[in-house]
């Protein structure tokens, strides 16, 4: 378990989660009543409330998840059963999955399999008098740190990021991809069935962009301290890896040939290993997304 102050009163914690090797990051703003950031799975709660305790952080005001995945948002139902006067905020399309999770569950049984809890908790619903729905770009307020809440949909529908306009560090959950390669981040484009959408994708990194951030703070990965650079990686990949598929798909390569080709691209590109779960994890998205399009 890492735990580092990262921007002024933000704090990163990593929570290795037992069964799989993906980094959960989860970030906590020390400010008057605290506000908690990426909850991740219920799997994490146990070393989350050791570090709020290391903290000294009495309560929170806010828990936040950009967008309801399992290993995003897992654990807000126990966080918020563990703190009773927080607010849940959650976009206005994912309410109904964080207040009723019944269908959330059977989808994440289909995408990581039956057993998904043994590895990542199980999912609690969150009472509706305990959610807020902000509009896009409304501001909520933390002491005197204002968090503004953008919508950010391409990765999910219901994903929104929170820029702290104080540090000027961006909350960006999975909206500006998922960086690998290590110190030298590499952000690759970060896709789920059945929601994924290359176009709005693509409109929100142009949109984020725009907020002029001097941080990026990911949720699968690290810091990332030139934004604007990272972005236009991020959006040349997503487009890269975007055409290798659809030219793939309409030649009627098979899913095993067309991630082999993916996998091809990261590593001559990048020195990038994808796992088999990745390389077809990017390929179904996609290929749902080009016959939702039309163009497959």
């Amino acid at each position: 378990m890492i735990i580092e102050e990262v921007a002024e009163k933000v704090y990163r914690l990593e929570t290795p989660i037992s069964g799989t090797d993906a980094v959960f990051a989860v970030y906590l703003i020390k400010e008057s009543g605290g506000a908690l950031i990426e909850p991740g799975p219920s799997a994490a709660v146990p070393s989350i409330r050791e570090v709020i305790g290391q903290l000294e952080m009495k309560e929170l005001t806010y828990i936040i998840p950009t967008h309801i995945h399992v290993d995003h948002a897992g654990g807000t139902g126990t966080l918020a059963q563990i703190f009773p006067d927080a607010r849940v905020i959650v976009h206005p399309a994912g309410m109904k999955h964080v207040v009723d999770p019944s269908r959330l569950i059977e989808s994440t049984k289909n995408a990581l399999g039956p057993n998904f809890e043994d590895i990542f908790g199980s999912i609690s619903p969150v009472p509706k008098s305990r959610i807020k729905t902000p509009d896009d770009g409304e501001i909520i307020s933390l002491n005197s740190r204002d968090l503004q809440i953008i919508y950010a949909p391409g990765h999910a529908p219901h994903h929104i990021v929170i820029f702290d306009k104080r540090t000027k560090g961006l909350f960006c959950g999975e909206a500006l991809g998922i960086p690998g390669g290590g110190n030298e981040l590499i952000p690759l484009p970060a896709v789920a069935p059945p929601s994924f959408d290359q176009e709005l994708y693509l409109e929100t990194m142009e949109k984020l962009r725009k907020l002029g951030a001097d941080i990026l703070f990911y949720s699968h990965g690290g810091i990332g301290r030139e934004p604007d650079t990272l972005i236009s990686i991020a959006a040349e990949n997503t487009r890269a890896i975007g055409d290798i598929i659809l030219d793939a798909l309409k030649r009627g390569e098979v899913v095993e040939s067309i991630g082999r080709k993916v996998g091809q691209y990261t590593k001559s590109r990048f020195g990038l290993e994808l796992s088999d779960f990745d390389q077809a994890m990017m390929v179904g998205a996609h290929a749902l997304y080009f016959t939702k399009k039309g163009l497959v």
